[in-house]
């Protein structure tokens, strides 16, 4: 994501009455074929205010193209992309899918995803800033746009701090060891059901580990990063340390918070003080919990930066599709109209287009400035950048889920999940 603090620097002089002038009508927005009646799936997972969010999204999109249908297919994160692999390997894809980065390389390898620089007429990027589209390359082509930049930070629900009478931690010093005891005094002085932390087995949380010692979970040449059984065995030993000491919910309660919807987890119902998240969540929780939340930096035990500015989402269009041009109008509207665009706020990142950033500069909520202070913090401290996800790494997040949850359980150690880890992963690189 290089010179992602150019962009930073140039919206954050933006006004909004500069904004207003800049930001124009969809490029694609005159014709579609003419009257030819033409029928877009769209596929993507998100919340209940994502699910709205697009809903009026597509309606625009439709008055402005009367002959054009969109078949919106919403779905929660888990079994998104089960479904999708079955849809794509039956030849039944969507038209457009939302995508994250990790998965670009394994769908365009298998040419399932449109090369959109076939559609560059339809769907105008000219204005997105250098590296912002990085995240949707593969092989030196483009298969996806990012709704908007982000990170992953320290969602904090500061009431839970001051009702159990812990202090918000400095997050420019605080370490690991603070974290798992800060988690176990919340809990402590909480409420039945109330916790300091959730679980963090994610592929996110071991690469931040991994970044702080200076390494990746992939090499440059798409196999396993050197040292990150290391990452690995202390990233679940968080966990196991997290249960022991009360500071997170047990394995079973953790398992049925991955199930829900955001604003039914711990976090979007006021129930927990701390959660590793992409920082776009951090409105869905405000609004759900009702709470004025906080993003802090990760802890750290005096290494390099471990976070890092990423497509929050991407959009694509399938390689299959009947209708790509139509395809490509869609994104384009979605993510670059004047009509549709502003709509998605920061709920899918910090628009990587620089005008509709500054058209909603203005209007930011409270808790979407935090959002867009702290990606603009992560930039400022200039980590390294990060390592493309290669073919078989999708698989990275079902190794880490399943080993986690044999941790967290009690039916392995740390060590050797960590081992498991690296020679399930090998495998799948292959």
């Amino acid at each position: 994501m290089m010179n992602l603090r150019r962009r930073t620097a140039r919206t954050a002089i933006a006004v909004a009455a500069v904004a207003a002038a800049l930001l124009t009508t969809s490029c694609s927005s005159a014709g579609s074929g003419g009257d030819e009646k033409i029928t877009l799936r769209f596929a993507w997972w998100g919340s209940e205010q994502l699910d709205a969010i697009k809903a009026e999204q597509i309606a625009s999109f439709e008055k402005a193209h009367p002959n054009i249908t969109v078949t919106g297919e919403p779905s929660e994160y888990n079994g998104y992309y089960d479904k999708l692999a079955t849809q794509v390997a039956g030849g039944n894809g969507p038209d457009v899918l939302q995508i994250t980065y990790n998965y670009i390389a394994e769908y365009a390898g298998r040419n399932a995803l449109l090369d959109l620089s076939t559609v560059e007429k339809q769907l105008d990027l000219s204005d997105y800033a250098e590296g912002s589209l990085d995240g949707g390359m593969y092989e030196g082509k483009n298969y996806g746009v990012p709704t908007g930049l982000g990170a992953r930070g320290i969602i904090v629900n500061p009431a839970i701090f001051e009702a159990a009478g812990v202090p918000l931690p400095d997050d420019s010093t605080w370490t690991w060891d603070d974290y798992v005891d800060i988690a176990a005094k919340i809990t402590a002085a909480s409420p039945a059901g109330t916790f300091g932390s959730t679980q963090n087995n994610t592929e996110q949380g071991l690469n931040t580990i991994a970044r702080q010692n200076g390494r990746n979970i992939y090499s440059e040449d798409g196999g396993v990063g050197k040292g990150i059984e290391q990452d690995a065995e202390f990233m679940f030993d968080l966990s196991k340390r997290l249960i022991e000491t009360g500071g997170s919910p047990d394995a079973s309660a953790t398992a049925e918070q991955d199930g829900l919807a955001l604003e039914q987890r711990l976090m979007g119902t006021g129930k927990v003080a701390m959660s590793f998240e992409p920082i776009n969540f951090i409105d869905i929780y405000a609004q759900s919990s009702g709470q004025e939340l906080k993003i802090l930096n990760v802890p750290n035990d005096g290494g390099k930066p471990g976070l890092w500015p990423q497509p929050t989402v991407l959009y694509s269009a399938s390689a299959k599709s009947a209708h790509p041009k139509e395809s490509a109008m869609l994104i384009d509207w979605l993510l670059n109209s004047k009509e549709a665009a502003p709509l998605n706020k920061l709920t899918l990142g910090i628009p990587a287009n620089p005008d509709v950033l500054a058209a909603i500069e203005p209007d930011l909520t409270p808790n979407e400035v935090v959002q867009k202070d702290f990606l603009d913090k992560i930039l400022a401290e200039g980590g390294a950048p990060n390592v493309q996800t290669p073919v078989g790494g999708t698989e990275t997040q079902t190794i880490i889920a399943k080993l986690g949850s044999d941790v967290m359980f009690g039916s392995t150690t740390p060590k050797e999940a960590a081992k498991a880890f690296v020679d399930q992963l090998k495998a799948a690189l292959k």
